[in-house]
C-alpha cells in the first residue's frame, strides 16, 4: 500500500506529520481486535484522516461502518491494491467502504506486480507465497478473513524476490498462513522445496527462512530441501498448536504424524535443526493431564524456540461453543506454565553455545555502545532473539560475519567479532555466498 501510494505522488511521513493515517489492523484473537480498536480510538481525537485495512476491517465490515464513525475508510484483506483510489476519494471528502464481503474465494491480487516501499533498515524482509487457508481449525478464524488457500505464481515471487535483493535485503522470510502446502491446491504436488531451489539462485540473497509450516505438510522433500541449499537456513517454524492426540482432535487440526516421531524425523533429516512452535493452552475440554503431555513434551523434545498463548474464544467459530470451558485465570496459568518451562529449556541450550561460532546477520549498530545487532541463523526477525556483538574486525549492517559467543540468556546471545578462517580477500558485503551457520 505505501509503495502505491508514493508512487502516486503521496508523502510517507511520520504519524505526528500526516494529514492520513492508515492503520493495518488484526482481528485473529481478542486482545489483537482491541488493540486494533484502541489504536483507531486513540487516533480519532487527532484531527488526522483515518483509513483502516486489514482483518479487523475484513471481519467486522458489518459492524464497524456505524460504530466507528470517526474512520474515513474501510478496506478489507483482498483489497489494498485499491488503496490509491480510497485515499483519492477521502481527500475528497467522501466517506467510503472498499471491503470485499465475505465468504472471500481466492486472492487475485497476490499475482499482481505491485510495488514495496520499505519502512525498515534492516537487511531482511518478508515474502508472501500463498494467501488464505482451507483448512477448519475449530479455533481459528483466519478462513473467513483471508478466504480460500491460493499459491502465489512462481515467476511473482521470484520476481518480487530480485527486487528486494536489488533493495539491499540479504535475508528472505518465507510466510503464507501456511508455508507448506505451496502449490498443492493448484499443481498436485508441493512445490515450496522446488521455490527454494529457485530462490537460491538470486543473486545478493544470502539467507532463506521458513515460517508457518504446517506439520501434515512436512514432506522429507523440503527437510532435504532445508537441509541441501546452502542459503536456507536451518530452521522451521512449525505450529503444533497442542500435543495430545485429543486436543487435537477437539481442535480439528490436519492430522499428521505423533509430534515425537515428526520432530525425530525432522532432526535427523536436517542436522542442527532449529525448530520453533507455537502452543494454544486452555482449550475448551483441556484436562490437567493434557497440560502434563505438553510440559513432558516440551521437556523431553527441548525445542528451541516455543511460543504459548491462553485461548481465546473467538465468535463465529465452532470451539466458541464447545464445552468444558476453562477458566479464563486457569488457561493463564497453564500459560505460565509452558513458558516458565521453554524459559529454562532455551537457557540451557543457550548455554551449550558458548565457544561456538555462528553466523550473525548484522542488522544495527547501537552509536552509544558501538555493539552490532544481529541474529544468528537460529533467530528470525521480530519473534526471535538478538545477538549483541563486540569487537573488531567492525561489520555494517547487512554484512554476515562470524561470532564467537561469549555468554547467553534465556533469549539473547552476547559474542564477539573473529577474523573469518574462510575469508578469502576482503569481505563482501553480502557476506558468504554458503553461511557457515554453526561451528
Amino acid at each position: 500500500m505505501l509503495g502505491l501510494l508514493a508512487g502516486a505522488g503521496h508523502e510517507i511521513v511520520p504519524e505526528e506529520q500526516a494529514d492520513l493515517v492508515l492503520v493495518n489492523t488484526c482481528s485473529f484473537i481478542g486482545d489483537a481486535t482491541s488493540e486494533s480498536v484502541r489504536t483507531i480510538l486513540e487516533l480519532a481525537g487527532s484531527g488526522k484522516k483515518i483509513v483502516v485495512t486489514g482483518c479487523l476491517a475484513q471481519r467486522h465490515q458489518a459492524d464497524l461502518w456505524d460504530s466507528l464513525p470517526e474512520v474515513a475508510a474501510f478496506l478489507g484483506t483482498a483489497d489494498f491494491d485499491r488503496i490509491v483510489e480510497v485515499v483519492r476519494r477521502v481527500e475528497g471528502g467522501e466517506r467510503c467502504n472498499a471491503v470485499t464481503p465475505l465468504p472471500l474465494v481466492g486472492a487475485p491480487v497476490l499475482n499482481k506486480d505491485l510495488p514495496r516501499l520499505f519502512t525498515s533498515l534492516g537487511p531482511s524482509a518478508y515474502l508472501k507465497i500463498a494467501e488464505g487457508c482451507d483448512h477448519s481449525c475449530s479455533f481459528c478464524i483466519i478462513p473467513q478473513m483471508r478466504g480460500r488457500y491460493v499459491s502465489r505464481e512462481r515467476p511473482a515471487i521470484l520476481r518480487e524476490a530480485r527486487q528486494l535483493a536489488a533493495a539491499g535485503v540479504k535475508e528472505l522470510v518465507l510466510i503464507a498462513e501456511d508455508t507448506t502446502r505451496y502449490g498443492q491446491k493448484e499443481t498436485g504436488k508441493f512445490r515450496l522445496a522446488a521455490l527454494l531451489h529457485d530462490l537460491a539462485e538470486v543473486d545478493g540473497i544470502d539467507w532463506i527462512r521458513i515460517l508457518y509450516a504446517y506439520p501434515n505438510y512436512m514432506t522429507q522433500e523440503l527437510l532435504e530441501a532445508v537441509r541441501d541449499v546452502p542459503k536456507v537456513v536451518k530452521y522451521l517454524d512449525m505450529p503444533l498448536q497442542h500435543t495430545h492426540p485429543d486436543v487435537l482432535r477437539a481442535m480439528r487440526r490436519p492430522r499428521h504424524e505423533p509430534p515425537d516421531e515428526l520432530v525425530a524425523r525432522m532432526r535427523a533429516t536436517v542436522p542442527g535443526l532449529v525448530i520453533r512452535t507455537t502452543l494454544i493452552m486452555g482449550f475448551p475440554g483441556e484436562t490437567p493431564g493434557h497440560v502434563d503431555h505438553v510440559l513432558e513434551f516440551l521437556s523431553r523434545e527441548r525445542l528451541e524456540h516455543v511460543g504459548a498463548f491462553a485461548y481465546s474464544p473467538e465468535q463465529g467459530t465452532p470451539a466458541a461453543d464447545l464445552k468444558p470451558t476453562v477458566p479464563k485465570r486457569e488457561r493463564n496459568r497453564r500459560r505460565r506454565l509452558v513458558m516458565e518451562l521453554q524459559q529454562e529449556v532455551s537457557r540451557t541450550l543457550h548455554e551449550g553455545l558458548v565457544g561456538k561460532t555462528l553466523d550473525c546477520l548484522i542488522e544495527a549498530i547501537d552509536v552509544k555502545t558501538g555493539e552490532a545487532l544481529g541474529r544468528t541463523y537460529r533467530d528470525a526477525p521480530e519473534i526471535d532473539g538478538t545477538t549483541y556483538v563486540t569487537g573488531e574486525p567492525a561489520a555494517l549492517p547487512g554484512e554476515i560475519v562470524p561470532v564467537r559467543i561469549t555468554r547467553t540468556g534465556p533469549y539473547d546471545l552476547h559474542g564477539e567479532f573473529v577474523p573469518d578462517p574462510q575469508a578469502d580477500g576482503p569481505r563482501s558485503s553480502s557476506g558468504r555466498a554458503r553461511p557457515r551457520q554453526d561451528s
